[in-house]
């Protein structure tokens, strides 16, 4: 009996820890939230939605909360002044957070924020140059952000947001107008843009933005169309597309992957899933050994080491998380915030992924 006793005091001692750990829910209902580590290791979890009482309806967020390691809880900082889901947010190399563009009860936002980590608070900024949602960001090697997509403006495919002036300014003209695509960022600087929708239409196509051209170029497409799909770049420079769904969203989910090879501009089939997923993008995150982890879309968590030919299940959670996020912390374990299951309904959950106590293949 004591040995039973001793045990159980174990199992809730927060010495130990297991692959997969619970932790205190978020303070509100999120999905389509972003999930943004901050330089001292707190992660930043910013807007989203939840249904309405009656189950249907959206209601969006202003709030934000934070994630400290240390003490494994969440505490809320500085609202936003917009509520908002399907947010883009990017780290500045100052330390502070661009949040721009998604959705309310009003489509396609043009509102932008900024958070500042060392006071808490969140500044307006001047609106894009057109509403986006749907769109994508990337911190570039000049210091700019690129906005891409998910705007109804064929004449602003792109904008650059300018840490300097803390303006927006258009980007070189597109051939393409694709949202909810995956957008990676190569070794060389360039953005790899592939798959979403173009229209109502999820399609094959992709693209390469050069920062020093300021220039979209239009390059091979993808074997198959998709959109909803995760995304990473893969040690050797190349570019994994993870899951996706066709035209058919949840009948259409793909356990399939595609590798873009930049050198030689083509794509292959990649390894497979071992279930289908979608609405994974944020919830994919590459770990230091460019151990590659999928963590949303499905109740499984997945990983692809290094040289493996197929991705292996490794952590079932109690239900599939979509719109969730997952962020790489400082120490190698990854948080998992929010989303929503089969149920359309959100969660307040939130898990630690800890890679280093999976047992190392045979």
């Amino acid at each position: 009996m004591r040995i039973i006793i001793l045990f159980m005091l174990l199992l809730s001692s927060p010495l130990f820890k297991g692959p997969l750990t619970r932790l205190p829910d978020l303070h509100e209902l999120r999905a389509a939230h972003s999930a943004t580590l901050l330089p001292g290791g707190k992660v930043l979890i910013a807007a989203g939605f939840r249904k309405g009482p009656n189950g249907y309806s959206q209601l969006y967020s202003n709030t934000a909360e934070l994630y400290d390691p240390s003490t494994g809880k969440f505490t809320y900082t500085g609202s936003l002044h917009i509520a908002r889901c399907g947010q883009t947010a990017t780290l500045l190399p100052g330390g502070d957070v661009l949040i721009t563009g998604g959705n309310n009860d009003v489509p396609r936002l043009a509102s932008a924020e900024l958070y500042n980590g060392s006071t808490g608070t969140w500044t307006r900024l001047p609106d894009m140059l057109t509403g986006r949602e749907g769109h994508r960001a990337v911190l570039l090697t000049n210091g700019k952000v690129l906005i891409a997509g998910g705007s109804n403006d064929p004449d602003l495919y792109a904008e650059l947001y300018n840490p300097a002036t803390r303006t927006f300014e258009k980007a070189g003209a597109s051939p393409l107008r694709l949202s909810g695509s995956v957008v990676v960022q190569l070794r060389d600087g360039r953005v790899f843009i592939s798959g979403g929708i173009q229209g109502k239409e999820a399609v094959q196509y992709s693209m390469i933005y050069d920062p020093a051209a300021n220039k979209f170029t239009r390059c091979a497409d993808l074997g198959i169309v998709k959109h909803k799909a995760g995304a990473a770049l893969l040690p050797d420079g190349r570019v994994i597309i993870i899951g996706g769904s066709d035209n058919r969203d949840w009948n259409g989910k793909y356990s399939s992957t595609e590798i873009y090879d930049p050198s030689k501009n083509s794509f292959t089939n990649g390894p497979n899933l071992h279930f289908q997923r979608f609405k994974l993008n944020g919830a994919v995150v590459t770990l230091r050994n460019g151990t590659i982890v999928v963590a949303g879309g499905n109740d499984h968590i997945e990983i692809l080491r290094p040289g493996d030919t197929a991705f292996t299940p490794v952590v079932t959670m109690d239900q599939p998380y979509y719109f969730s996020t997952a962020t790489l912390l400082p120490n190698g374990d990854i948080l998992l915030a929010g989303g929503y299951g089969n149920d359309a309904q959100c969660k307040p959950k939130a898990w630690l992924f800890s890679p280093s106590y999976l047992k190392a293949p045979k």
